[in-house]
């Protein structure tokens, strides 16, 4: 009797400590963020997000409980005619928000018009939400006249000539360290894009490419100021 008494005590005892286990590991889990049309992450958390102009742009992320600071751009292109089409991309916004355990949120840009006309001025000044059931968690509007153009990311292609106050990454750590405190790490879900070392040589044909994307992207009145500096 005692024996089987025992028993049962030991078996209680582990299923006590399993249940435990399991809810412990539930009361911290991931957090979502949805990312709206027409926005392209650039930064979070002190860590550059690269996407190609390629492919869709990222529309979710999980990331850790905690605080985050994200960084993100108005991007969008409108067809006007058969041949003609302008890309509208605004200069990087950054936005601190506190994300709890388990919850999900979305990164907004409130207000987008959807007429041409419109959205060029939006462009210049749009503002960067992180949204938790139509509730605005955290906003900031970004600053006039820092729009990311092609020529800034020209900048970040060759070498950041003409990057200035526009790149990404330095302007995410800056609102970071506007906080005075740590900030979460992102969960490596490969929605992240991981930053690495690379060999100059393989630095220098990513250059290349981004290059080739920009060139592509641009107007003729774009390309005409790229050749005017090439010749400088």
């Amino acid at each position: 009797m005692k024996t089987n008494a025992s028993l049962l005590k030991k078996l209680t005892m582990s299923t006590l400590l399993i249940t435990a286990s399991s809810v412990s590991m539930l009361s911290h889990g991931a957090v979502t963020l949805l990312v709206d049309d027409h926005i392209k992450v650039t930064a979070i958390n002190g860590q550059e997000i690269q996407q190609s102009a390629f492919q869709p742009l990222m529309k979710s992320f999980t990331l850790e409980p905690g605080q985050h600071a994200i960084t993100a751009k108005y991007d969008r292109l409108y067809n006007l005619t058969r041949d003609e089409h302008d890309y509208l991309r605004s200069g990087n916004v950054s936005v601190t928000a506190e994300l709890a355990d388990n919850q999900t949120y979305r990164l907004t840009m409130p207000n987008q018009p959807e007429k041409y006309a419109a959205a060029k001025e939006y462009a210049k000044r749009p503002t960067l939400a992180v949204q938790q059931n139509n509730t605005v968690v955290a906003s900031q509007q970004g600053v006039a006249g820092n729009e990311g153009g092609l020529l800034s990311g020209l900048g970040k292609a060759l070498g950041g000539v003409f990057g200035g106050a526009d790149d990404a990454e330095l302007q995410n750590q800056r609102a970071i360290a506007a906080l005075g405190q740590p900030t979460a790490s992102t969960v490596n879900t490969g929605a992240v894009t991981t930053v690495k070392q690379t060999t100059s040589a393989a630095s220098s044909t990513n250059n290349l490419d981004q290059f080739m994307q920009i060139w592509l992207q641009a107007t003729p009145a774009e390309r005409e100021k790229m050749r005017q500096w090439m010749q400088k």
